[in-house]
């Protein structure tokens, strides 16, 4: 059956029945493995807004915001307290959660679910007032669920212009925001069809140096769920088809390629919200195998950056666009950086280790590409060329000595098959949080950290929202 007469036969559009799965889904329903991983996933989108919080364009976006005024209802978190309306705290905390590429990503659909909705969750749920930590859980574990769906359903990865994490975390942002309002099934279905018309966002912003657009889009985009929500609690009703409809989702973005059962099928039984990827280092998931694979060989050989003598590694049609010659004086050393594979390895090698400090601190970004740079290579290898989404890592290090050794990493660090140890998160959002434009000590990060552990027991998120303002 083709998918145009699949779409012909379809009697109700999708949305309607994931709305239906939204408004019956309480948080009893969650499996086990997923409140683990929703949780983990919300500490590790905490550190990563307060790491962001100090860059140049969120703090413009702040004062510009500040200035706005409006209720002082939501907590512009690392602000030291400062209180905002919903929308505005949505806006200005989204976009400080992608600023230095650390949040979490999924590494089969591609999207980044977590990032799409806490931000709101929160925002909403400080909006609505005596929300709980399993109330905020549920939402964020649902939403990223859709998230993630709506992404997978998408067949071919060529051909398109939208960049698809904003554009499919739309639908995730506004479940989530209607989950915490307490939406019924109508009010999500309204919710969708008003969240349709302010969908946007193209790979503009990845192909060309210099936009501030690839760092804050998430907080362009999610407020938009947000509002979808919060418009249609209060009975606006949205387009209709949101998803299979003539000019819905699929047909409108995606040339109509798209397949129904990965959007529905096994909904409240399998949860894409376990298979979310945590990212060990700060830069484009693509780089992060090939990071893998050489600070694999470092470890297991016990190297420090004076014993490699050379690091080689492979790359396909993908990477080869991450290898694109970096500004010899240090520039540039944020969003164009963090996509550059070369400068990543050089990084590794250099520290064992990609730290936040590789990419925000002159002196070390100087000294990687001095230094360290000169000693990395890599060299287009069709065996790259694969059906995975990103590229695998192969790489061979040569020593002082003369030895050779080769890795190959199929799994990057942070995926579930291949996950960071609980004190290796706790050490990057010990990290992220020292970075914050109001620098939180880690007797506070930990604090945090306890919070988020035992957050189905909070009866009021606003506990929460106090050790992060």
């Amino acid at each position: 059956m083709s998918q145009a007469a699949e779409k012909h036969e379809v009697k109700a559009d999708a949305a309607e029945v994931l709305a239906q799965h939204l408004a019956r889904t309480t948080y009893a329903d969650l499996p086990a493995v997923v409140v683990k991983a929703v949780k983990s996933n919300i500490l590790d989108q905490i550190g990563c807004i307060l790491s962001g919080t100090g860059t140049s364009d969120v703090l413009a976006m702040a004062s510009l915001v500040k200035e706005w005024g409006g209720a002082p209802i939501c907590t512009l978190i690392g602000s030291g307290g400062f209180r905002l309306p919903s929308n505005n705290a949505a806006l200005l905390n989204g976009a400080a959660i992608h600023q230095y590429d650390f949040d979490d990503v999924h590494d089969t659909v591609t999207c980044h679910p977590t990032a799409s909705t806490l931000v709101v969750s929160l925002a909403a749920a400080e909006e609505k007032g005596g929300v709980s930590g399993s109330d905020v859980m549920l939402a964020v574990a649902l939403g990223s669920d859709i998230t993630c769906r709506v992404s997978r359903a998408i067949v071919g990865t060529h051909g398109h212009p939208w960049y698809r994490a904003p554009v499919v975390g739309m639908f995730g942002a506004t479940a989530a925001s209607a989950k915490i309002f307490g939406a019924n099934e109508d009010q999500y279905l309204q919710a969708f069809g008003l969240a349709l018309p302010q969908i946007g966002g193209t790979y503009a912003s990845l192909l060309h140096h210099g936009s501030s657009v690839r760092s804050i889009r998430d907080g362009l985009a999610y407020k938009n769920g947000l509002l979808s929500a919060e418009l249609a609690m209060r009975g606006l009703k949205g387009d209709p088809e949101v998803f299979e409809g003539k000019f819905g989702f699929y047909n409108a973005y995606y040339k109509g390629s798209y397949n129904r059962d990965r959007l529905i099928g096994g909904l409240g039984e399998e949860y894409e919200t376990s298979n979310v990827s945590l990212k060990p280092w700060p830069s484009a998931r693509h780089l992060h195998t090939t990071i893998t694979a050489v600070l694999d060989i470092m470890e297991k050989e016990k190297l420090s950056f004076a014993d490699v003598a050379e690091v080689t590694f492979d790359v396909g049609k993908v990477n080869r666009e991450r290898c694109s010659p970096i500004p010899t004086d240090g520039a540039d050393a944020h969003i164009d950086l963090l996509a550059n594979l070369p400068y990543a390895v050089a990084a590794a090698i250099r520290f064992n280790n990609v730290t936040l400090d590789a990419y925000v601190d002159n002196a070390v970004v100087s000294d990687v590409i001095k230094n360290a740079l000169p000693k990395v290579q890599w060299r287009i290898n069709p065996e790259q060329d694969g059906e995975w989404r990103f590229e695998p890592g192969r790489v061979e290090l040569k020593t002082a000595s003369g030895k050779t050794f080769k890795a190959l990493a199929k799994t990057a660090l942070g995926h579930p098959d291949n996950p960071m140890t609980q004190p290796q998160q706790h050490d990057k959002f010990i990290r992220q949080v020292a970075m914050a434009v109001k620098p939180l000590d880690e007797t506070t990060a930990r604090r945090i950290i306890e919070t988020v552990a035992d957050l189905e027991s909070l009866k009021d998120i606003s506990q929460l929202m106090k050790l992060i303002a």
